[in-house]
């Protein structure tokens, strides 16, 4: 007799093995023309620091200018594009992130610490801060950003120095998803991407999100419970999945957890069982993280998410 649970199992190991704990495939959404994911950026008149939505306006034109020039350099765009496309010259100082681009990703929001402009070159400006990024498979990613440019000249705006380098959460975002058994069953194989899984859980996923009153919860059947954590994390950084009676802690059973990392930092938690969704059985699922130890020593574990299989009680996260 078929055992669904068991050959899901074999379909994951399979899969991990194909993909490691290294990126698989790039998504490409193909979100359009490179420079609207920019537009409409506000720092107000008076171009002072602070945070902005994408939605505010008045982005004074030439921050626009520069950072829309940064974000295509971080797409893979060469530098002649960029100035051909922009009227930027020497965006060649902004570097692409060597093995991974941003394509696919829109800008959602931007946070600036600083906007100066000299008294004694008042054609200078130097700006510095943070693009926050995320993909339509809610992927989040941070770029920290550090330029000068001049804003007068042949060119409307000519980039003089660019730092740009990868910034990462200190408590990661997680969700959690359950899936039936045999919908990952029949769906794994043909995933590829974190597009493609994301895809597959979010369409197969049985919901959780119920009121009290909701008809009697599903009895004990083969399932799949997914947690993914959607900030890009980097080397060094740990997380952990698992199953506990206990609401408390980030203590876990995790012995059974699955983990794939996907795309330079996207990491997905597995794990398969036979359970019931629902009060009478219900138990927790602990996403915890822990960034790796930096300048001020050794960083104590974070309980990113909380989840509960009772559908009547709300996710934590």
């Amino acid at each position: 007799m078929k055992n669904p649970i068991r050959e899901f199992r074999g379909a994951l190991l399979t899969f991990l093995a194909a993909c490691g704990l290294s990126a698989c495939v790039t998504d490409d959404l193909g979100l359009g023309e490179l420079k609207q994911s920019l537009s409409g950026i506000s720092l107000f008149g008076d171009e002072k620091p602070g945070r902005y939505p994408v939605s505010a306006e008045d982005l004074p034109i030439h921050v626009e200018a520069a950072l829309t020039a940064a974000v295509m350099r971080l797409r893979g765009h060469s530098a002649v594009d960029v100035r051909k496309r922009l009227k930027v010259a020497s965006s060649e100082r902004v570097l692409p992130e060597a093995g991974f681009d941003y394509a696919g990703f829109a800008v959602v929001d931007i946070e600036l610490l600083k906007l100066e402009a000299p008294d004694d070159r008042p054609a200078v400006r130097s700006i510095a801060g943070y693009l926050h990024f995320e993909d339509g498979n809610r992927r989040r990613a941070t770029v920290g950003f550090d330029m000068d440019y001049h804003v007068a000249g042949i060119s409307p705006v000519v980039i003089t120095r660019a730092s740009l380098a990868p910034a990462f959460p200190r408590g990661a975002r997680a969700v959690m998803y359950v899936v039936p058994g045999a919908a990952m069953e029949a769906g794994l194989p043909k995933v590829h991407s974190y597009g493609d899984l994301y895809r597959l859980v979010r369409t197969s996923a049985t919901p959780l999100r119920l009121p009290a009153t909701a008809a009697p919860a599903p009895g004990p059947s083969d399932r799949v419970i997914v947690v993914l954590f959607e900030d890009r994390l980097p080397t060094g950084d740990r997380v952990q999945v698992g199953v506990s009676d206990l609401g408390e802690g980030v203590e876990s059973y995790t012995d059974a957890t699955q983990y794939v990392a996907f795309n330079d930092g996207w990491v997905v938690a597995m794990i398969p069982g036979r359970f019931a969704l629902g009060a009478r059985e219900a138990f927790w699922v602990k996403a915890v993280h822990t960034p790796a130890a930096g300048a001020e020593g050794r960083v104590e574990p974070a309980l990113v998410g909380l989840f509960s299989t009772d559908p009547a009680v709300s996710p934590s996260s």
